[in-house]
């Protein structure tokens, strides 16, 4: 695979990123909110990159190697004056054929980073479904930890997706 770059991702990544989304939409269901039949248009993605996911409170970063987009994650700062300390980690995805290399770690540790420089950002969560086994166990390796179980958060043709929401607390702050 060679060596990885992670990094901030632009309006010049739209198109890369729409492949790749794309991608993790129409082969896991099962992980994303968002359906397949809902992704957003190349044009609307652009779109995207350029009005929101600029880092002052939304990214997108990507795993490259040899030019190839090899994985993705996002995460937005809540807005309002009483939810500002937190943001989401969203999005998470490693193509197949780069997982088991330390891609979606190196992935998750660089937006945590990124999230870390935003002044007065307390927490970062996420949610994962219970059945994924390999992210859940790399989120808790990472700082994560579960806060609560979210039963049917998901339903598929065929069946339901119960999810667990967990955080990462970048500072303890005294309660």
């Amino acid at each position: 695979m060679g060596s990885v770059e992670i990094r901030h991702l632009a309006e010049a990544d739209a198109e890369a990123y729409h492949r790749v989304r794309l991608r993790a939409l129409r082969d896991h269901p099962d992980a994303f909110g968002r359906a397949y039949e809902e992704a957003q248009s190349l044009a609307e993605m652009a779109e995207e990159f350029r009005s929101r996911h600029d880092g002052e409170a939304s990214f997108i970063l990507g795993a490259l190697a040899a030019g190839e987009l090899l994985g993705t994650v996002g995460c937005s700062r809540d807005h309002g004056l009483k939810n500002r300390h937190k943001a989401l980690i969203w999005g998470m995805y490693v193509a197949p054929e780069a997982r088991g290399r330390g891609v979606g770690r190196a992935l998750l540790e660089a937006a945590i980073d990124r999230a870390r420089a935003w002044p007065g950002l307390e927490q970062l969560t996420l949610g994962v479904a219970v059945h994924n086994q390999p992210a859940r166990a790399l989120y808790r390796e990472c700082g994560f930890e579960a806060f609560g179980l979210e039963r049917r958060c998901l339903k598929l043709a065929d069946r339901y997706i119960d999810e667990e929401h967990m955080v990462l607390f970048l500072e303890r702050v005294p309660v």
